[in-house]
């Protein structure tokens, strides 16, 4: 199955996956011509040639190669990290990448924003990333997912500077560390994008009447991860509920309404979910958003 992002794309070369031998994937343009040779993948259930791909770089899972990015032109890029733990899917905007046994973050034109120098580092959640060198995955009791032990620890923004945490509490949002440290707030935002978020603050309580809470801190945050671009028309806001003094964002690919969008001019407010359109051949995830002010209308008396 495939999880399709509908995103703005502004040139003229359409692309399409393409199928051979029911187990061979490739990309191809509107014009026929082969942009990634086919190669075997795991299953060709969910693709067919009315797919188009509309985002700066594509992945490509080929059962020898691994999970593959390219850019539009058909060159490779990378090959994302740990995609057996879920982390081969982008968070606000940064997706995990492997190279010569170290990892780092690219964002999604395909730039290695975070360069590949950790024996470890996590998917970006709350502007930041935690890594570290020198830690393993203690397999000794077979467990399905392992610990990581060992090895020096720190944190990166999502620009890959170090962050240096500091012994107390500077910004209300401040995130506290298991070492009783803390990860200064890293969010950062002119008048248009304040608006935005003075919109979520104002239906806070109503929103949190209809999804609830999952942690017993009860406290919910709405931030801005990506902004508009090229490729995409929109602000993506997520929630992100505290729990144990920690931030949990809500799944960007998973988690229905609890994602939203706002237009670039910041009149259209957008709350997200995920539907599954049958087909007889292969399903397809695709995105689908409703005015947030609707669906506050609709389901807040449930």
């Amino acid at each position: 199955m495939l999880l399709i992002s509908h995103l703005t794309f502004s040139q003229t070369e359409k692309l399409f996956y393409y199928i051979e031998k029911d187990s061979l994937l490739g990309v191809k343009n509107q014009d026929g011509k082969i942009i990634v040779p086919a190669d075997v993948t795991w299953e060709t259930v969910a693709y067919n040639d009315s797919i188009e791909i509309k985002s700066s770089i594509f992945l490509l899972s080929f059962k020898n190669r691994g999970d593959l990015y390219f850019d539009r032109k058909g060159n490779y890029l990378f090959k994302t990290a740990l995609a057996a733990l879920g982390n081969s899917d982008f968070h606000e905007g940064y997706i995990l990448y492997e190279e010569n046994g170290k990892s780092g973050l690219a964002n999604r034109l395909g730039n290695k924003i975070i360069s590949a120098q950790y024996d470890y580092i996590s998917p970006l959640g709350f502007g930041f990333a935690q890594y570290c060198n020198g830690c393993y995955w203690d397999t000794a009791k077979d467990e399905e997912h392992p610990p990581l032990v060992g090895g020096v620890w720190g944190f990166v923004d999502r620009n890959g500077k170090e962050i240096t945490t500091t012994s107390k509490r500077n910004h209300p949002k401040d995130i506290e560390t298991k070492d009783h440290q803390f990860i200064p707030y890293q969010f950062k935002y002119n008048k248009t994008e304040q608006e935005i978020l003075a919109f979520f603050e104002k239906r806070k309580n109503q929103i949190i009447k209809i999804n609830g809470f999952n942690c017993s801190d009860k406290k919910l945050f709405f931030e801005i991860v990506e902004k508009p671009s090229e490729f995409n028309s929109f602000y993506k806001v997520k929630s992100f509920e505290l729990c144990s003094k920690y931030p949990n964002g809500a799944d960007e690919n998973y988690d229905d309404y609890k994602n939203f969008k706002v237009s670039a001019d910041g009149k259209n407010y957008y709350v997200l979910y995920i539907d599954l359109v049958n087909y007889k051949e292969y399903s397809e995830y695709v995105e689908r958003k409703i005015p947030v002010d609707k669906w506050i209308k609709e389901n807040l008396n449930k």
